[in-house]
């Protein structure tokens, strides 16, 4: 019996060499704690970039709005706490009128 492994893979890797960029897109659920037209306060469980731009999909009124955002802001939700979660402001970006409208309705009915 040999001590050499069997490669099982079809295709090969390979190191990466230097810096690699990539972009990883998770699908998680979140709170939304604060809505505008503008905008919206989520928390999760880890920080992300301020900076970047990341897709959302929220149900409002029975309506599903794919959104485009980008990070404003970062807190984390209890400073100082290592198992904290973190309040993330996002700024929304290229709304269609309509999403605005429906946007803007919500929030109007909420005051």
């Amino acid at each position: 019996m040999s001590d050499v492994k069997q490669e099982r893979r079809a295709a090969p890797r390979v190191a990466a060499q230097g810096n690699l960029p990539g972009q990883l897109e998770i699908d998680l659920d979140t709170n939304v704690f604060q809505l505008s037209p503008g905008g919206m306060m989520v928390e999760l469980g880890m920080p992300v970039d301020v900076g970047s731009e990341h897709a959302f999909n929220l149900n409002i009124d029975g309506e599903d709005l794919d959104l485009i955002g980008v990070v404003r802001n970062i807190e984390p939700s209890m400073p100082g706490d290592p198992t904290t979660s973190y309040h993330i402001g996002i700024q929304f970006c290229d709304l269609t009128d309509e999403q605005q409208a429906i946007l803007t309705r919500f929030v109007e009915s909420k005051l």
